[in-house]
């Protein structure tokens, strides 16, 4: 099925893309990618068509989202619920997904921003030829210096979350690298999905959108969209613009204040609750100085020399932890020879 697409002409699109680049914009933007069977039916053509016509809205929300300077994509293009559909539109939907996989490392809006495909999910439950697809669009990409286009396939956040932790419990089981004291929410956050591709793990989105009318979040981004400004847009996805894009970075903006002082409360929070003195102070009790008020400054000294070095061994356990953790991952990606 061929449809033209009503697009803002060019110059106004690059007008109001620079407008709102003057204002802060979000950096992890999260798209809900809802409407394509709706759209199907409302057009009179199958489910099939339908969800094809969603793989052609990707290439132009992908350019519009980068060219208003946002640095990560993150588009939920197949649910583990999906796999609960009909076997044949389950399979169309594995064909469409592997084509769009194979020809996303040569798209032109791929080359124009030099940006990096990255594929989150549970990989294994996928076909064998989409899953090397899938591989293939991030070996070819690896190495991109632009924003990231983060397609989850096979995708929940409930099991985002349990993948990290399985990560993490196998890190501190092995006693290798990583000491159960060692685990906070920043060594969590860096087993999610795409985290090994960013020195603190994946960023916690900023802007989730999803389109169609829908007002839920259907199991997507629960660990990273704390603090993310929900945009609910009517338009179904296949007939997502870039002026429903530029209307929900425009909400983002205004809401931008309450946020920025949500995370900052969240950091106050945190940081009275496990601050570096009650960190050093639980370091000290772990190397057993003997020692009390009485001491001199010598021994005072020599206890927080200690305390600081075991801290910084908690540390240096995290991130020879997640430097093996990648590397596992980097050698499932390009094989064990790469």
């Amino acid at each position: 099925m061929t449809r033209e697409r009503s697009h803002v002409r060019a110059f106004p699109e690059r007008l109001i893309a620079r407008l709102l680049c003057c204002d802060v914009v979000p950096r992890h933007v999260a798209v809900i990618m809802d409407g394509n069977r709706r759209y199907a039916l409302r057009s009179g053509c199958n489910a099939e068509e339908g969800h094809g016509e969603g793989a052609k809205a990707l290439d132009a929300v992908a350019r519009a989202t980068f060219d208003l300077g946002c640095e990560i994509l993150s588009v939920y293009a197949l649910s583990t619920e999906n796999f609960k559909r009909s076997p044949g539109e389950l399979r169309a939907l594995f064909d469409l997904v592997r084509q769009k996989l194979t020809t996303l490392a040569s798209s032109e809006v791929v080359k124009k921003y030099d940006a990096r495909v990255h594929v989150s999910g549970d990989v294994e439950a996928l076909p064998s030829d989409v899953r090397e697809a899938a591989r293939d669009a991030m070996r070819a990409t690896w190495t991109g210096r632009g924003p990231m286009l983060n397609v989850c396939l096979a995708y929940t956040g409930r099991e985002d979350i349990a993948r990290a932790l399985i990560s993490v419990n196998e890190g501190v089981r092995s006693g290798e690298h990583l000491r159960a004291s060692d685990v906070d929410e920043g060594v969590v956050g860096r087993c999610l999905h795409g985290g090994e591709r960013f020195a603190d793990g994946m960023p916690e989105v900023d802007l989730l959108v999803r389109t169609s009318g829908e007002s839920r979040l259907s199991d997507y981004m629960l660990y990273n969209a704390r603090f993310a400004t929900i945009v609910f847009v009517d338009a179904l996805w296949p007939d997502f613009t870039f002026m429903d894009m530029a209307r929900a970075v425009w909400k983002y903006q205004r809401a931008a204040g309450r946020v920025k002082l949500a995370r900052e409360a969240y950091a106050r929070a945190r940081a009275m609750g496990v601050d570096e003195e009650h960190v050093l102070s639980n370091a000290v009790a772990e190397v057993s100085i003997d020692g009390d008020d009485d001491d001199d400054d010598d021994a005072k000294s020599r206890r927080r020399d200690a305390a600081e070095e075991a801290l910084a061994s908690s540390r240096r356990r995290a991130e020879a932890f997640e430097t093996a953790r990648i590397e596992r991952i980097r050698r499932e990606i390009f094989g064990k020879d790469d």
